[in-house]
């Protein structure tokens, strides 16, 4: 007899057991073990589901033996032959043999009448086949929540080494680490379980970011429906196509030479700082910033080396700046500095010190050193400024002051 490679896991047998047509699966050549039985097989033999039946108790001693031999010339692979066998009571019983494509050593066996056109090993195996080819996560439960069906794709996700996971409760600890995090989840479960029940109709969707089974964390949707006493979960992961959005979302707002904030999401914030300010009553300063004699760099050194430039002066002056301000480049070699909550003193003080982050030591590139000056202007907001683009231009004139007076220097309104 040969050796049983595997046992059957429980979720194999649940979804064995689930399975409307009679199926038996058993292991060995020479001497065939029945392994599972399901309930559809024991209506259809006659017999109670109850106990471990051998092979020749469920469909008699010479129906066994032929069985036996039949099972013996099957291939390793692909489908094996059909053979119509007297079983006592139950009449003329058609068998369907199949090896289990991930365990030669197990034998799925298909049981019909001899007249019944219909073969559930065909049945179970092209259902099988289609879930397991799905690029989706597919699971099936019980009305109890207990897991019948795993396909790979969800396995892929889920299947968490060390720790069997046979109902849908046990998920969440691996799913959710984190029990707040967990206990949220869960509650936005219950409601979406509820709706389902509530409308079988159609699939009811939550999206979650959680642990996989190589600890990554994924984000992934979740699509319950409810069919019949059965309970259908399809997973869909989404973690590329959503770092691909966040990439998207922040290239829009991102200059993508210097990695600092673009035109159009330093507008953004102003209008929403300007907004805030108003409303609660604090002060906001706006610095702007260029490059003295940039297009002189370009014009002697090459686009490259001013590029280079520029990506060093975002970087000074992004280390020179508080957590909450801001700084964009908002032109060619033209940046903004924005200030929440700052008064005219301390904007001061902080373009001060952009001015010295940035000029206090040359930029070092490869093959060339340049001492590098910058001129800056700064505003406050006040409360007759009825656009951002107001406030904006008073902090280029006070940089145009700035240059005015010999650049590589710092110059606020009313200086």
């Amino acid at each position: 007899m040969a050796a049983i490679r595997r046992p059957l896991s429980i979720r194999e047998r649940r979804l064995l057991d689930a399975i409307a047509s009679p199926v038996l699966v058993v292991a060995g050549d020479d001497v065939p073990v029945l392994v599972a039985i399901n309930p559809a097989a024991c209506r259809l033999l006659g017999r109670s589901s109850a106990g471990r039946p051998t092979l020749e108790s469920a469909i008699g001693p010479e129906a066994a033996a032929t069985l036996a031999k039949a099972i013996a010339s099957m291939a390793l692979g692909g489908p094996g032959p059909s053979v119509t066998l007297a079983c006592g009571a139950a009449g003329m019983i058609r068998f369907d043999l199949g090896r289990d494509p991930h365990d030669p050593g197990l034998v799925m066996i298909a049981l019909r009448s001899a007249t019944d056109p219909l073969s559930a090993i065909e049945e179970l195996a092209q259902m099988r086949s289609v879930l397991e080819s799905l690029p989706v996560g597919v699971e099936i439960y019980d009305r109890d929540f207990n897991a019948l069906f795993y396909n790979g794709a969800s396995d892929a996700l889920f299947d968490y080494e060390g720790a069997a996971v046979l109902s849908h409760d046990a998920w969440w600890r691996h799913a959710f680490p984190d029990p707040a995090l967990r206990r949220a989840a869960r509650e936005d479960w219950r409601r979406t379980v509820a709706a389902a029940k509530a409308d079988p109709s159609r699939a009811h969707m939550r999206e979650w970011t959680v642990r996989a089974r190589d600890g990554s964390i994924r984000t992934v949707q979740f699509y319950y429906r409810f069919l019949g006493d059965r309970f259908a979960l399809v997973l869909w992961d989404v973690t590329e196509q959503r770092r691909l959005e966040s990439e998207l979302r922040a290239a829009a707002r991102t200059d993508a030479l210097t990695g600092v904030a673009n035109r159009r999401r330093f507008a953004e914030r102003l209008a929403y700082d300007i907004a805030a300010a108003r409303s609660s009553g604090k002060p906001l300063a706006l610095i702007a910033l260029d490059i003295d004699h940039f297009k002189a760099i370009n014009d002697r050194f090459g686009h490259a080396v001013g590029d280079e430039v520029l990506k060093a002066v975002a970087k000074r002056a992004s280390g020179a700046l508080r957590h909450d301000d801001m700084i964009a480049r908002v032109g060619g070699e033209e940046f903004a500095a924005l200030l929440p909550r700052t008064t005219g003193e301390e904007a001061k003080l902080i373009a001060d010190r952009l001015h010295r982050a940035i000029v206090g030591s040359p930029i070092v590139l490869e093959e060339l050193t340049l001492g590098v000056t910058i001129s800056l202007g700064g505003a406050l907001l006040r409360a007759e400024d009825a656009t951002p683009e107001t406030l904006m231009a008073r902090a280029d004139a006070a940089l145009y002051a700035a240059k005015a007076r010999g650049r590589n220097r710092v110059s606020f309104e009313g200086d």
